[in-house]
């Protein structure tokens, strides 16, 4: 028992000795924790946390913004040698993170320059550096948009709901992505289908005249779970949800069935579904002349049916059909259907006065 003792005692003086040196070496060499990494990414970029550096700073923030009437939520303070104009910024409202790019700052820029501002509404924040550029990475709790301009040495950053920027917001749904391919017939995956649909519908977007907020789930070939297609609907209280797919036979054998149709919820009360629904058919069919499958109840699909937002899942046409599948593959048929949907979006929009 004695001999026991005796060990567990060694065993205790040997923990708490190993404990004191990790603890000395790390306030030795990390002489401020917000320097600690938190995470090297897939870039090996290291970076650590400004939060902190940000929530004691609010206090003062506050009384310098009534001496000097500013209403704006962050300040970054630039190097003289640093040109604003140099400064880029990315979204990335799946994540409802924002990635502001900043050359020519050193990796101890928010030591030797202190952003100042609140900190609501901002989840975390962190400063990482790599080849002369300082990324700020900075997620926020709801939606929304960077509002960032510049003033001399100084730049301002505001963070803005989405409503308060646009008439109108529509999500777009690129159907299936990643590991999940969708039908795959004759070695050509709907995915892929999809995407070209949709990348060219993005580039009618990017063109419209109308103030309409246009949000895509995915852009690339990327996996995005349904509850995040439809979540980022709900979330940004979207006016007009849309997702793009393309058909196949219950079999999935190739035959003769092909044409359009379009799915909708049934159980909405307001009837902005089908509405919806039915001008996204009746535009495909005018740009494509192809045949009609008409609407089709879809409440049993988890996106339709969770939708708080109008919405039209289309499928464009069958990919068990042999031509059908030829002219899917078109990218002058992909670009019409991409038209065809534009143009719904904007005329239900219309319709219901989101724009004018």
């Amino acid at each position: 028992m004695i001999q026991m003792q005796k060990r567990i005692e060694k065993r205790f003086t040997a923990c708490f000795a190993l404990l004191t040196l990790a603890l000395t070496l790390l306030f030795v060499f990390v002489p401020d924790i917000h320097r600690v990494s938190l995470s090297a990414g897939d870039t090996g970029v290291a970076t650590y946390s400004v939060m902190d550096l940000i929530r004691s700073r609010d206090e003062l923030y506050q009384v310098d913004a009534v001496k000097k009437e500013e209403s704006h939520q962050l300040r970054l303070t630039l190097p003289r040698d640093v040109d604003p104009a140099d400064i880029t910024y990315t979204e990335n409202v799946m994540d409802k993170r924002i990635e502001i790019s900043i050359p020519g700052v050193s990796s101890s820029f928010f030591y030797d320059y202190p952003m100042v501002g609140s900190s609501d509404g901002i989840r975390e924040l962190t400063f990482g550096y790599s080849a002369g550029v300082g990324i700020l990475d900075i997620t926020t709790t709801k939606i929304r948009l960077l509002d960032m301009h510049t003033e001399g040495s100084y730049v301002y950053l505001d963070f803005l709901d989405p409503h308060d920027v646009y008439d109108a917001i529509v999500v777009i749904d690129i159907g299936h992505g990643g590991k999940d391919a969708g039908a795959d017939k004759q070695g050509v995956s709907e995915k892929n289908i999809n995407l070209e649909m949709g990348k060219k519908l993005f580039s009618y977007c990017a063109k419209s005249k109308y103030n309409v907020g246009f949000y895509f789930t995915r852009l690339d070939d990327t996996f995005v779970e349904l509850q995040d297609r439809v979540g980022l609907a709900n979330e940004i209280k979207a006016d007009l949800f849309l997702s793009i797919h393309n058909n196949s036979t219950a079999s999935g054998r190739m035959s003769s069935i092909n044409g359009a149709e379009v799915m909708y919820r049934v159980s909405d009360d307001s009837g902005g579904s089908k509405e919806f629904a039915a001008i996204c058919l009746e535009e495909i069919l005018d740009e494509l002349g192809c045949d009609s499958k008409g609407l089709v109840a879809g409440d049993e699909i988890y996106i339709i049916r969770t939708s708080e937002a109008p919405v039209a899942l289309a499928e464009i046409g069958f990919m068990t059909n042999e031509n059908e599948l030829k002219n899917l593959c078109n990218p002058e048929y992909q670009d019409r259907a991409a038209h065809a949907l534009y143009k719904a979006i904007i005329t239900t929009l219309k319709k219901n006065g989101g724009i004018k």
